[in-house]
């Protein structure tokens, strides 16, 4: 160890006078307050991050397949076929779709979602809609969008750096 502290020493001593007042000298008040709002910044945008909800949205194109008969609740379960267009859902539970129609939007609920893909790229979806709104949309092919909240943008931050 005292060999260590002696080397820093001689090193320390090698170096020109110029060097030696600069490494002895304070900072000045603008370095440590401009350090220091850096600091604050960064933990402001921390803080920023934290409270940012993060969602994925999904969209595609949509194929309505044929309404079971039979049902005559306020709310129709269906088989529906989805075809995602960049981003994939690999599973989906209890999530809102959406179905654009060019008379509006038709909320329903995503029940689940098939991992295996036919040959057109497409996965069943089993999806509850209202029966009033769903019905006039049968054997039609529209766009669809899901909206997935995950959590907030510092957690999705964090875990892209910890990859």
């Amino acid at each position: 160890m005292e060999e260590k502290n002696k080397k820093d020493e001689k090193n320390f001593e090698l170096r020109s006078e110029k060097v030696r007042s600069i490494v002895g000298q304070i900072p000045s008040s603008l370095v440590r307050y401009g350090i220091t709002i850096i600091g604050i910044v960064l933990l402001f945008l921390f803080v920023i991050a934290y409270f940012l909800p993060y969602k994925q949205v999904y969209s595609g194109v949509a194929t309505i397949r044929e309404m079971e008969p039979g049902n005559p609740a306020d709310s129709v379960e269906t088989t529906i076929l989805l075809r995602f267009e960049t981003k994939r859902m690999n599973e989906a539970e209890d999530e809102q779709i959406d179905i654009q129609t060019p008379k509006g939007s038709i909320e329903g609920q995503l029940m689940a979602l098939s991992s295996v893909r036919d040959t057109l790229e497409r996965q069943e979806a089993r999806c509850r809609f209202k029966t009033t709104d769903i019905h006039a949309m049968e054997h039609q092919t529209v766009d669809f969008r899901i909206v997935r909240s995950s959590g907030n943008l510092l957690r999705k931050i964090l875990g892209d750096l910890g990859r």
